[in-house]
């Protein structure tokens, strides 16, 4: 189960970049500051709820399903978790044409392969 703890850096990533991505955004499109706090905070905490739920579920699935029994070809398997979780997040991106989707799926990755330190650490 400290496989599964390990999802922390991934959660905490993606929701630190998309709260900073809307914020940056906000203050471009001539937000104050306190709106580009406000409006960043209610997007990525309110409106992303569905979102956060979703990629919460699909992380703790998936890593009892390919990570917490067998950590053989660590590298591909978290691969295959990003893609999959990935997937519908980047379908969104180009039909709504909402760019915090692609910002939280490069970030997704990024933080996937930075947690295989953390897994290889937590199974030992």
């Amino acid at each position: 189960m400290n496989i599964i703890k390990t999802n922390w850096l991934n959660i905490v990533g993606v929701f630190i970049i998309c709260l900073l991505y809307v914020f940056i955004s906000s203050l471009l499109k001539s937000a104050t500051v306190v709106q580009a706090v406000f409006g960043a905070f209610l997007l990525v905490c309110a409106y992303g709820m569905m979102f956060w739920g979703g990629f919460i579920i699909a992380l703790l699935i998936l890593d009892l399903l390919l990570i917490v029994q067998n950590q053989n070809n660590l590298k591909t398997k978290l691969l295959i978790e990003w893609l999959i979780i990935s997937g519908p997040f980047i379908y969104w991106t180009i039909k709504y044409d909402e760019w915090i989707f692609l910002v939280a799926v490069i970030t997704f990755l990024i933080t996937q392969f930075s947690r295989e330190k953390d897994i290889l650490a937590a199974s030992r």
